[in-house]
């Protein structure tokens, strides 16, 4: 697996989705915040489901640890949010494995850009550690080196001659990603 290759050919949809986010604006409020968390609820939650349903025997253990949408609830509650966004995006094909793991390159990336993220709302917004960032903090001081076991993961289960379907499959991943957080919401009246 190229993985400079596969960082190389998402930069542009990476950076797509890190621009119609307001994560990281100076003016962000609580407000937006929530909504955010609520947008994202809908894609992690579809996303884990559908892994936890398709992925390899080997590969369960490490979905499972590395599950988010919990700490998404738990923000949301901190917040005092009871309804979720329950509603689903389409997900792009996964039924193979450079699929699944193409998209599992985009959730997993997330958690890097969380831990920036989670610092930056915490300051602007006057929380603490933890309360109502949890899902930005993710994995802690795990983070790091749980990305790096991930792209060994891809190293050695997916050949070279499988990099562009992981490629096609990010980028699919990145734009219903980047699709799922722009859509109109019944819930904030957009």
């Amino acid at each position: 697996m190229d993985i400079q290759k596969l960082r190389q050919e998402t930069e542009a949809d990476h950076h797509n989705v890190e621009d119609s986010v307001p994560l990281m604006h100076q003016g962000l409020n609580l407000a937006e915040y929530v909504q955010c968390l609520q947008r994202l609820y809908g894609v992690v939650a579809t996303w884990e489901e559908r892994a936890a349903e398709i992925g390899p025997e080997w590969l369960q253990p490490s979905l499972l640890t590395r599950q988010r949408r919990p700490l998404l609830e738990l923000d949301l509650a901190w917040f005092g949010v009871a309804e979720k966004n329950d509603g689903r995006p389409m997900l792009p094909e996964m039924n193979s494995l450079p699929g699944l793991l193409g998209t599992m390159y985009v959730m997993e990336g997330s958690t890097l850009g969380g831990q920036l993220i989670a610092r930056h709302v915490e300051v602007a917004l006057h929380l603490g550690e933890g309360q109502g960032s949890s899902y930005f903090r993710g994995h802690g001081s795990q983070t790091g080196p749980m990305w790096k076991e991930f792209c060994e993961m891809l190293k050695l289960r997916i050949p070279d001659e499988q990099t562009d379907a992981v490629v096609v499959s990010a980028k699919a991943m990145f734009r219903t990603f980047w699709m799922w957080m722009q859509r109109k919401s019944a819930m904030d009246g957009s």
